[in-house]
């Protein structure tokens, strides 16, 4: 099983996972030695950091961290960003994909949360579900895979990975931003917070922040421009 994901993955040229977070936890992340957490095992000041919201985890599965392959779930994302009154800027957080291959992973074609998590598996078969020709969505439309569809990326654009327990600090490969002001901003921050970023990557890419022109790009088979930033 492990095995054929790894080769799915090399197949389809998949690069990266996406995980989306407030860009004020960006520094409880980075800091710490556990990475990314999942919301059953968040401190309680760390849960401050949440929306209500996505602390439920109407998937079922709070043990497990929600991630999208190559590109983030832009329309969830953009929810998201509207129910913060105070705090409006967000950031995406790309991962190594070798976490596709646990054991423990789970996949799930659509948004985790459909169904209250009755449409997430594991395996690869489960995997490879994510890429259909076709997959039942949201609001009872279906989404088609277009001629075009870029390889990497699953069939519909709220197609979600759970991994379990944690992503630790070297599996974080670079940090999308939705602008250059974004980026210097969030470096600053770190730096005054005495945080070493290491060899960590920013990188500018609007488009991942913008959900019509992320899903319109993925379907012609585009993929959308990223820029390194650098001090």
């Amino acid at each position: 099983m492990i095995e054929a994901i790894q080769k799915e993955i090399a197949t389809r040229g998949i690069t990266r996972l996406c995980h989306f977070t407030p860009s004020r936890s960006l520094a409880h992340i980075l800091a710490g030695g556990d990475g990314i957490l999942p919301s059953r095992l968040l401190k309680e000041e760390e849960r401050l950091l949440f929306n209500p919201t996505d602390l439920q985890r109407l998937d079922g599965h709070p043990d497990h961290i929600c991630c999208s392959i190559e590109y983030p779930n832009a329309w969830y994302l953009d929810r998201a960003r509207k129910g913060e009154i105070l705090f409006r800027d967000w950031v995406v957080i790309f991962i190594d994909p070798a976490v596709l291959a646990s054991k423990e992973t789970l996949f799930c074609p659509r948004n985790a949360a459909a169904g209250l998590g009755n449409y997430i598996s594991a395996g690869h078969e489960a995997f490879t579900s994510m890429f259909a020709p076709s997959v039942p969505g949201a609001q009872g439309k279906v989404r088609d895979r277009t001629l075009l569809h870029l390889a990497c990326s699953p069939t519909d654009d709220q197609a979600e990975v759970l991994v379990p327990h944690s992503i630790p600090p070297l599996s974080i490969r670079a940090i999308g931003l939705s602008s250059e002001e974004q980026a210097r901003a969030e470096r600053v921050r770190l730096d005054i917070l005495g945080i070493d970023i290491g060899d960590l990557k920013f990188v500018v890419a609007p488009s991942l922040f913008n959900k019509y022109a992320l899903s319109q790009a993925i379907r012609a088979g585009q993929r959308p421009s990223e820029t390194l930033w650098t001090v």
